[in-house]
């Protein structure tokens, strides 16, 4: 049902709510107060009744009154006071407001029934309204913003505004992200007679809705109904996904199938129009109804000075309401007709910048969306009604997911934002035509776009802290100058990875906010004063970059849209907001000195390598012979680059108040990118990064371009011409490369941009050449060396920090790993290094919503910051790389000790090398030869999960025999030639390929280390809880396992202990929410105790053993795996009914468990405590108990484990101990090389040996 007097702006309600309101919670009589036998309905329509004799009264009066009066106290004492009587309210006039920081709030009245509610009531005929300045008083701002301000400074979450024209209900907003208000028009509810309006004020508004006391908000009806909208928020969403979807595919195939439009058809036949290009058309008409239907259902099609009547034309005969009107009706939808749709592409035209809409009244839009080559060939098809309306039946309503109601969509109340998630709908497909039976038909196919550009919808939650922590510090400077409408303006803010431009939108608004507070001097502006900064905010301030065209085009129909003011034409973009790919291109011109690296020429899948070998070594050679020859810039060129620079400021420069003004500005844009110096820029600045992608082979020989070729073109001395200079141009178009200093030349020539946003994409390891491919991750280590491949997000955080200018901020969203290992080492550590700060982070929050991942928020002062960071909500001194607050400097050094003794499992790659244990025995006790080559196999489900830890599978392992001693054992070498072989050949890897019976990862390493051992300690590398575990060394330990060769519980006692978790929680990764393991940074790097190796700490041992033999027998016990165990040692609530209800056993088994779960902390402590004796650190207090560790994932921080401080001087010790061992370790090394006697001395970790090895007081040669 509509309701035409009712708006809702912001998220404080879901528009569904109207329809579905008599079915809510709080709708029976005693939530209002009444009787049980009273019907709410009889007193609605009592209420209505009284209000419209009410609204008589009051009007009769009104007109008595002189022209020039505002009729306050008539409005109060005539309208508003007896109204809301009605509705429960008991009202307080203020007569001195309410003082708050400083500053008095004017509030006229209280509700005194309910917690002492804000109301402030003008004048029915104050001409400012609720949304300007009155001219006439002293009051500092407009009625709107006074009571909002005072709703965001005090612990009230709701209050009321009216002028008896208009009432509104408002929400604290610094709780929410805009402008947030429930506005019922009581003009139009009482002239019009529109009970059902009234009836929702009634249900809505009535007191008993609002909070009893300050102290309960969150308990009262209304708030009830805000938070249910919140949740609801995300299903329309998604169900605007699906709508949109499904109207794309009835659209496309609407008009291939539709008899007039043959002309498509063939078009399509002849390939003259691919998939991709009529789906763009297809989203341009989308975005278009999209547009019309928010800037319809928000009152913004025309200004204000347009007649009435002019507009009930528009509304009645051209608007998409009167279409979406009738796709509610499903007998109109006549697929023997097509006149409606006709009748949309007139009202296209009235928006155009020469169409009829200035007899209407209409302003063009104009721009990209409403040009007339905007839809492309769709504007010259037929489309039958029935498929129109049932696209805009798709569109405006949508199916309740739990209750199958109907809804229609408000596009009044829809953010700008959630067309963030319509973009990453989209990307899940790829557009295709198929043709069968002689029918064209077009379909998605499942796409990988999402994951090649890592796009998500990034919820405003996350958002607001990167704004707070960056933009805002910018902000707050720029309003210390003079002329602060103009410092305001010269802030330039990016997001490189845009998508649907949500980030920039919530920067566009901060930015706009203060701008309208300066210029109309009210603390809470009126709504059009901030759309108007809104639009010189994205006009002047915002920039965006995405890898994905159908992101860009998104993101300029959601800044339209924010900044879409009456009578206004659309902003012109272009300049502001590109395709490219940001990471892929230069900055600044003088990266090009560089030339051509060698590393282009490297040998890549595909490449003849005799090609590749014969450019490297020419490449090289050239180079040697230029190392004292400096590339000067070509005066040519410099004049090219200077040329660009003009011109870009030019058109920056032109005015865009009209449709023609937009167009010039449009078409300079475009000459000025089109031109002969533009051309000649990006061919030649592509050349050096064209070589990374051209094959080296036979075929491509004559477009290959050396570093001397190079030379001569950006010196001038040769015009770019030719196959090799094509081929660079044609590669630098498909790859998309992006050139700062040529795409935004007065950005670079100011030092770059005052802040970047964003959520830019990660994708770790081995996924980035399966994704982007060789050549991009030979460019990537180039240009950003001394990154490696860690992850994609190291290479934008680089790319972040070289546009900064000097005083600038980066903040972004990101993987949580970003603090850990290679990631780290690749990333904050260079950026920190580097004399960058970090001011903000959090180092682990749950993504809001439906992606299962954990994120890191960070933002980085390009610079010294002299105030104070803020780590996890928390003041802190500095914050390292590690998002830890600064300590003891440095990072440890793998030792010498303790190389070679730990492993990561055997990488298999086949399951084919694998059978059951019954097929292994038969083998086996059939041929003895074959219990040389199959052994049981664990992998980490079973270590972690499986209350025996035994393997469920037997593996076959010919190590590192040749093809044909694996021959040998035929029935194994011809189960993996079956069934290996055959998958194998598909594998990148040449050796892979080749060596097909043998495993991925053959560790001969690992084979040797445990060949003498009967027993080792393998803990899995990703888990939730760190624990090692007691093993048959003969097993096959997979890849996800790591192996420590050691058979002395010394060993094991120091690896399980807090101790050792705390160094390796602090050294190794995460993967999602879970620890990730990594041998290398935290195994081979820990300083064990000293004495080990030596057998002096017996207690050790000891302990160590009854510490394992106990969780071992409980495991079995209770039935429970190690994870589950470790759950319940960890609960804070653990008692016998925790146990029972986790291991459905019997009450009496639980206590059991219960106890031996009390007995295992305790052997925990008593294990901390030797552990920590071992070091000689009897000093320090461990203090086990509960506490939180801020590391952990939010909802999850509870450990029994040592105290925060222990935590903190644990780390601290082990640190300087590692690197006195490191110390001792080199020093040694250099003793060792000078000439002495010889001698022996005591072992001091120096050796591989001693350690690991059981020996007692081993002697080394020194």
């Amino acid at each position: 049902m509509n309701y035409p007097s009712i708006r809702i702006e912001g998220a404080i309600l879901s528009p569904d709510i109207l329809d579905r309101l008599d079915d809510l919670p709080g709708q029976r009589p005693h939530d209002f107060g009444f009787d049980s036998s009273v019907k709410v309905k009889d007193e609605i329509a009592r209420a209505w009744a009284d209000a419209q004799d009410y609204w008589r009264i009051f009007q009769r009066k009104v007109e008595t009154l002189k022209a020039d009066s505002p009729a306050t106290t008539e409005t109060r004492n005539l309208w508003i006071v007896p109204l809301l009587g009605l509705l429960g309210y008991q009202l307080e006039y203020q007569a001195r407001g309410v003082e708050l920081n400083g500053k008095n709030y004017p509030i006229s009245h209280r509700v005194t029934n309910r917690g002492q509610t804000a109301l402030h009531i003008v004048g029915y005929r104050e001409s400012a309204g609720l949304d300007r300045k009155p001219e006439r008083t002293t009051v500092r701002m407009s009625a709107h913003a006074l009571v909002q301000e005072y709703l965001n400074l005090c612990d009230h979450v709701y209050g009321l505004v009216t002028n008896g024209r208009l009432l509104r209900l408002l929400r604290d907003s610094s709780r929410l992200v805009k402008l947030t208000y429930l506005e019922f028009d009581l003009d139009r509810i009482f002239t019009d007679g529109l009970f059902a309006d009234f009836a929702i004020l009634y249900r809505l508004l009535h007191a008993s809705r609002l909070p009893a006391s300050l102290e309960t908000p969150s308990e009262s009806i209304i708030e009830r109904y805000h938070q249910d909208s919140l949740e609801s928020g995300a299903r329309i969403r998604d169900g605007l996904s699906r709508a949109v979807e499904q109207a794309i595919l009835a659209f496309a195939n609407g008009f291939l199938a539709h008899p007039n439009n043959d002309a498509l058809r063939q078009a399509v036949a002849r390939g003259e129009l691919k998939p991709d290009a009529y789906y763009h058309h297809l989203l341009r008409l989308i975005y278009r109804l999209l547009f019309l239907l928010v800037i319809e259902e928000r009152d913004l099609v025309y200004p204000s000075s347009v007649p009435s009547a002019k507009r009930e034309v528009y509304d009645r005969y051209y608007s998409l309401q009167r279409l979406r009107r009738l796709s509610e009706k499903r007998y109109l939808a006549d697929h023997r007709h097509n006149d409606l749709w006709l009748s949309m592409l007139a009202t296209f035209r009235l928006f155009e910048s020469d169409g009829p809409g200035s007899k209407l009244g209409l302003a063009p839009l104009a721009g990209d969306l409403f040009g007339p080559d905007a839809i492309g060939p769709l504007s010259s098809c037929t489309l039958n009604n029935d498929v129109l309306l049932g696209c805009l039946r798709s569109l405006g309503l949508y199916q309740h997911p739990d209750t199958g109601q109907v809804i229609r969509v408000n596009y009044a109340a829809l953010n700008v934002e959630e067309f963030g998630s319509v973009y990453e709908g989209l990307l899940e497909f790829e557009p295709v035509f198929h043709s069968t039976d002689n029918q064209l038909e077009f379909a998605f196919a499942k796409g990988d776009e999402r994951a090649a550009t890592g796009s998500h919808y990034t919820p405003d939650e996350l958002v607001q802290p990167l704004l707070k922590h960056s933009l805002d510090y910018l902000i707050t400077d720029k309003l210390k100058e003079s002329d602060k409408e103009r410092a305001l303006l010269s802030l330039r803010v990016a997001d490189i990875a845009c998508g649907s431009g949500h980030i920039l939108l919530a920067a566009a608004r901060r930015i706009a906010t203060e701008l309208a507070v300066v210029r109309t001097g009210e603390e809470q502006p009126s709504p059009t004063a901030f759309r108007t900064a809104v639009r010189d905010v994205i006009r002047e301030c915002i920039y965006g970059v995405d890898y994905n065209p159908l992101a860009v085009e998104l993101c300029k129909v959601a800044l339209w849209l924010e900044a879409h003011s009456p009578g206004q034409p659309l902003n012109f973009l272009d300049h502001h907001i590109k395709n490219g790919n940001a990471i892929v291109g230069y900055v600044r011109r003088d990266e090009l000195e560089r030339g051509v690296p060698d590393e282009a020429f490297a040998t890549m899948l595909g490449d003849d390598k005799d090609v590749a070998a014969e450019f490297r070594k020419q490449n090289k050679a050239e180079r040697r012979a230029q190392d004292q020859t400096p590339l000067n810039l070509a005066p040519e060129i410099r004049k090219h680059l200077e040329d660009i620079l003009q011109r870009w400021r030019e058109v920056s420069g032109l005015p865009e108040r009209t449709p023609d003004e937009i167009a010039t500005k449009k078409r300079r844009y475009q000459d000025f990118t089109k031109s002969q110096d533009a051309w000649l820029l990006n061919q030649v600045a592509s050349i050096p990064i064209a070589q990374f992608y051209l094959p080296k082979t036979q075929l491509n020989h004559p477009k290959l371009i050396t570093d001397a070729e190079f030379r001569l073109y950006w010196s001038g001395q040769r015009h770019p011409q030719g196959q090799a200079t094509a081929a660079a141009w044609a590669t630098a178009l498909n790859k998309r490369f992006f050139h700062w200093f040529l795409e935004f030349p007065e950005i670079i020539e100011r030092g770059g941009f005052d802040c970047i946003l964003g959520n830019p994409p990660y994708l770790g390891g081995k996924k980035l050449s399966g994704t982007y491919g060789y050549p991009f991750c030979g460019y990537a280590t180039w240009m950003f060396a001394p990154a490696g491949l860690s992850d994609l997000v190291v290479f934008f955080l680089h790319r972040f920090t070289s546009l900064l200018r000097p005083g600038g901020f980066e903040a972004f969203i990101t993987t949580n790993s970003i603090k850990d290992g290679a990631i780290r080492e690749d990333g904050l550590d260079i950026v920190v290094k580097a004399g960058n700060t970090i001011v903000m982070a959090v180092r682990g929050v749950k993504w809001p919503g439906r992606a299962n991942l954990v994120v890191s928020l960070l933002s980085i002062h390009r610079g010294v910051w002299q105030q104070t960071a803020q780590l996890d909500g928390r003041s802190a001194s500095s914050i390292s790389s590690f998002l830890e607050e600064e300590g003891v400097g440095g990072v440890p050094v793998p030792l010498k000790e303790n190389l070679g003794q730990a492993w990561i499992g055997w990488y298999v790659l086949g399951d084919g090398f694998f059978m059951n244990e019954g097929q292994a025995q038969t083998l086996i006790e059939a041929d003895q030869r074959y219990a040389d080559v199959l052994f049981p196999s664990l992998n980490g489900q079973e270590l972690n999960s499986a209350p025996i830890q035994h393997p469920t599978r037997w593996a076959i392992n010919l190590g590192v025999r040749s093809e044909d001693e694996a021959r040998q054992y035929p029935q194994v070498y011809c189960r993996v030639e079956e069934l290996v072989k055959p998958e194998r050949a598909s594998k990148n890897r040449s050796r892979n390929r080749d060596y097909w019976w043998q495993y991925a990862e053959v560790r001969p390493g690992l084979t040797a280390a445990i060949r003498n051992c009967q027993y080792c300690f393998v803990a899995s590398l990703v888990s939730k809880h760190l624990s090692f575990v007691r093993c048959p060394a003969i097993w096959i330990f997979t890849h996800r396992l790591c192996v420590v060769t050691s058979e002395r519980w010394e060993v094991f006692c120091s690896l399980q202990s807090t101790i050792h978790e705390v160094w390796a929680r602090k050294y190794s990764g995460t993967l999602e929410t879970r620890l990730n393991y990594s041998p290398s940074d935290c195994l081979v790097t820990f300083p064990f105790p000293h004495s080990i190796e030596r057998g002096e700490h017996h207690h050790l041992s000891v302990i160590g053993e009854l510490y394992h033999e106990h969780r071992r027998l409980l495991m079995l016990q209770i039935w429970l795996g190690l994870t589950d165990i470790y759950n319940l040692f960890h609960a804070r609530n653990l008692a016998p009914e925790l146990v029972a209800k986790v291991s459905k056993k019997s009450v009496e088994e639980a206590n059991v468990g219960y106890q031996g779960l009390l007995t295992l902390r305790r052997l925990h402590q008593e294990l901390d405590e030797a552990v920590r004796d071992a070091y000689g650190w009897q000093d320090l207090k461990l203090d086990h108990d509960f506490y939180e560790i801020d590391t952990l994932p939010e909802n999850d921080r509870v450990r029994y484990t040592i105290s925060p401080a222990a935590r903190k001087e644990v780390l601290r010790r082990l640190l300087a101990l590692n690197h006195d061992r490191a110390k001792a370790e080199q020093e040694a090394i250099s003793s060792d090389k000078k000439p002495h006697s010889h001698r022996t001395k005591k072992h001091t970790g120096g050796g591989s040996a001693g350690l690991f090895s059981g020996e007692e007081n081993p002697q080394v040669p020194n």
